[in-house]
């Protein structure tokens, strides 16, 4: 028998492809492109991508769009969930070009007009953890995958190698998936982002002006128990020390993580998980510590030393695993305790292990014109 949170995600479903499929059989509007941000990126990454992209082409001559923004935060306010599921679902229904960054399981039920182009960006580039159809999931949520899933026209991935890996992720033909780039990783080669990314930071947090940076952004684990204990298993104050006094630590916690606010400036680390921009962060930033995470992509394509500190990596592959063996295929060392944590660190400041194979792997040869790219194919452009 279906719980009650089963039975209430479903009703609001059927009430947001009611909205919906009124929105698509009154026709599309060919200037209306929807951008679907259930990653809550707040249209900083792919999706910021496309429609700046589209805008540059509009201000030289080019078709004018009017842009739709839908994100998962409209559904933390009454009155903004209640627009989410009726009035944004028509005007979804009514779009011609829909992008997304993520599962938009509301799709399920929905039946979008023939002339609707459907794109998923995904958040994450390259092929790190197993995501999609190549995780375990309950039944009821999978249906709902498998049924949005239907309604892409297109799934972008960073680079031919991983391809396939996107076509079975996302259940659909090869033909579907479009090995253009990224659109987020062309943040990365545009100069005067650096210069704004590091005013931004320097005025939040002045301390950072002139030093070197590390990053330090785990995963979550999907186990609260697990997740509880990410911060105690990282002991900034002792690295700060380890490194030196031109070193300075951010520490961002992934979003589905909730800890005790890490801001006391004893800690030996700046709290940046509230910061909106992680492009930004990954940017300004000379290493990253990570553990799991596909934020790893971020660093590889501008070069830059990845230490992967995985004290739980049994428990990890139990729970979620990855599409390549672990050990043999990250790009940079790896740690299991904080004394070798520090070592690596250390090293890899000095000098960082080559990842070209890597980078070439996930990304072909990137360029900065991925979104171009996309936007020539997906509207004809």
């Amino acid at each position: 028998m279906a719980n009650l949170k089963d039975v209430v995600k479903s009703s609001i479903f059927s009430l947001y492809s009611l909205f919906f499929n009124v929105g698509a059989l009154l026709g599309v509007r060919e200037d209306r492109v929807g951008l679907v941000s259930m990653h809550n990126a707040h249209f900083s990454d792919g999706l910021g991508e496309v429609e700046a992209e589209l805008k540059y082409r509009t201000a030289r001559g080019g078709k004018e769009y009017e842009f739709l923004h839908i994100e998962r935060t409209d559904l933390d306010d009454i009155k903004t969930a209640l627009r989410f599921v009726t009035i944004d679902a028509l005007k979804l229904g009514r779009a011609k070009y829909i992008f997304l960054n993520d599962n938009f399981m509301a799709l399920a039920k929905c039946h979008p007009n023939q002339a609707t182009v459907i794109t998923q960006l995904w958040h994450g580039q390259g092929a790190f953890k197993k995501f999609g159809f190549d995780i375990t999931v309950p039944e009821t949520i999978r249906r709902r995958e498998v049924l949005a899933n239907e309604k892409l026209s297109y799934v972008v991935c960073s680079s031919s190698c991983v391809r396939d890996i996107y076509a079975k992720a996302f259940g659909v033909p090869q033909s579907k998936v479009l090995d253009v780039g990224s659109p987020n990783s062309d943040y990365y080669f545009r100069r005067l982002e650096k210069e704004t990314a590091r005013d931004h930071l320097y005025e939040l947090y002045p301390e950072l002006e002139g030093k070197y940076v590390v990053l330090y952004a785990p995963t979550f684990r999907e186990d609260s128990e697990a997740d509880s204990k990410i911060l105690d298993m990282f002991d900034a104050k002792a690295l700060r020390e380890a490194l030196g006094p031109d070193v300075e630590i951010l520490i961002r916690l992934h979003p589905q993580v909730h800890e005790a606010n890490i801001r006391d400036r004893s800690l030996g680390a700046f709290d940046v998980t509230d910061y909106d921009n992680v492009n930004e962060l990954c940017l300004i930033s000379d290493m990253l510590i990570t553990d799991y995470s596909s934020i790893c992509m971020d660093f590889a394509i501008q070069n830059k030393p990845i230490v992967f500190y995985a004290y739980d990596l049994e428990n990890y592959k139990g729970a979620r695993d990855f599409y390549f063996n672990y050990e043999e295929y990250v790009p940079g060392p790896i740690a299991h305790d904080q004394a070798s944590l520090i070592d690596a660190v250390k090293a890899s400041k000095v000098e960082p292990k080559s990842m070209d194979a890597f980078r070439r792997f996930n990304f072909d040869e990137p360029d900065g014109n991925a979104t171009s790219r996309l936007v020539d194919i997906v509207m004809g452009e």
